[in-house]
């Protein structure tokens, strides 16, 4: 027994003193793994990078020569070129602002949207950089941290080449100002890329959970405004519109399920329980597509959005760092009530995730959560599993409310940082 102590002794003084060593080596191993794979697979293989663009180019074709693209037939056809098989399913008004692809020989489309999709990426890391770190002599190994954190994650969505690329880069622009207390260019921010994606506007309510009531007004007004913008696609072209509409619908089909996967986050997993539970029972009830899903995903979402605002005070004496924190806290837990979280998400849930356990008071409270922390934070680049994302996740957004309920303050919300 005594040797069992002293291994486990031994054991956790190494990781909590060569932390960084680890993270560092495991890291590399996933550089070295991704790229391996890329080499494999597209410059050897027959597999073709940047696929979402592919459907653009098809989506902005076909259009463009009057055909309907949404539904999946008519630019299942045009993919079957490529090999493969997806569809467009962004509202109108999307449709219409990557129109200029089509006009393009698709070899000046591809180079026009990947040099798009840089200018996006760089915008990403620099407003990250401003927003959670702040320092400019990092900056090239925050980029590869995030890069390739939980598996390279990132590196798969930037191979995609997906439209949410240029949304996170308005969106983390969008945060950056609202660290620096310009919530109506926040506003704008979050307009814009709701135009996109429609659950893009929880984050209207983050000035809500960091200053209070006082920002009602304007998130009402901001949030009105997007449901207006839709509901003019909806007036000027209804069949468009109701095309998109019915387009949207198979993301909640149970072929989505089986052809897309369930995601990488929260409800991903809940998805796929009960979808193993209806495959194996046929129970009407546990079917992933079916109503009991959808409010189990309502409920659940509700718990976390409400834990979050009614548990931690907001103050007015506030500093950067205090506010920092229940903001890396907010994105973390408003993403995770997305109904599907997929890889390009993770351009602001690795920020966050590493902020929290490197700023916060976790690590200070005793050693057990400093070990934690530490084995969270080499777990986040040591283990490749589908399932890990939404496991840290979880861990991360329960570890906060938990300490929070039982009075240990993670984010310092009770005295004033230095």
């Amino acid at each position: 027994m005594n040797l069992l102590n002293k291994t486990l002794f031994s054991t956790k003084n190494f990781l909590i003193n060569e932390e960084i060593k680890i993270f560092y080596f495991f890291l590399c191993i996933t550089i070295f793994k991704s790229f391996s794979h890329f080499i494999k697979k597209n410059i050897l293989g027959d597999r073709i990078d940047f696929w979402d663009f592919h459907v653009y180019w098809c989506t902005a074709n076909k259009f463009l020569n009057g055909e309907n693209p949404y539904g999946g037939k008519i630019i299942k056809d045009c993919l079957s070129q490529f090999n493969f098989d997806l569809y467009f399913s962004y509202p109108p008004i999307i449709l219409k602002s990557i129109l200029f692809l089509g006009y393009f020989d698709i070899k000046i489309a591809k180079f026009t949207w990947i040099l798009i999709l840089l200018i996006s990426f760089f915008i990403i890391i620099w407003s990250i950089n401003k927003t959670f770190f702040q320092k400019r002599n990092f900056l090239f190994l925050q980029s590869i941290i995030i890069i390739f954190s939980f598996g390279g994650v990132i590196w798969s969505a930037l191979m995609a080449g997906n439209i949410s690329i240029i949304l996170y880069a308005i969106l983390s622009f969008g945060l950056y100002q609202l660290i620096r207390k310009k919530n109506n260019i926040f506003y704008l921010s979050v307009s814009l890329v709701s135009l996109a994606k429609f659950p893009f506007m929880i984050f209207f309510f983050l000035p809500l959970f960091l200053y209070g009531y006082k920002e009602f007004k304007r998130i009402t007004f901001f949030f009105f405004l997007v449901l207006l913008i839709y509901y003019f696609q909806y007036y000027f072209d209804k069949e468009l519109f109701m095309s998109f509409i019915n387009s949207t619908k198979t993301y909640k089909s149970d072929n989505f399920l089986l052809i897309h996967g369930t995601g990488i986050g929260i409800h991903g997993n809940i998805d796929l329980l009960q979808n193993l539970i209806f495959s194996k029972s046929d129970i009407e009830l546990f079917k992933p597509s079916g109503y009991f899903s959808f409010l189990l995903h309502l409920f659940i979402s509700l718990i976390l959005f409400l834990s979050a605002f009614f548990l931690f005070p907001r103050t007015k004496k506030m500093n950067y760092k205090q506010i920092k924190l229940l903001v890396s806290f907010y994105i973390i837990v408003f993403l995770c009530c997305f109904p599907r979280i997929s890889s390009y998400d993770f351009f602001l849930i690795i920020p966050s995730f590493l902020y929290i356990f490197n700023n916060s008071n976790i690590r200070k409270i005793n050693n057990f959560w400093k070990l934690f922390s530490t084995i969270i934070i080499i777990a986040s680049v040591s283990v490749y599993d589908s399932k890990l994302p939404s496991l840290i996740l979880s861990l991360t957004i329960f570890t906060c409310l938990y300490l929070q309920i039982i009075k240990k303050d993670p984010f310092k919300l009770e005295k004033k940082l230095t």
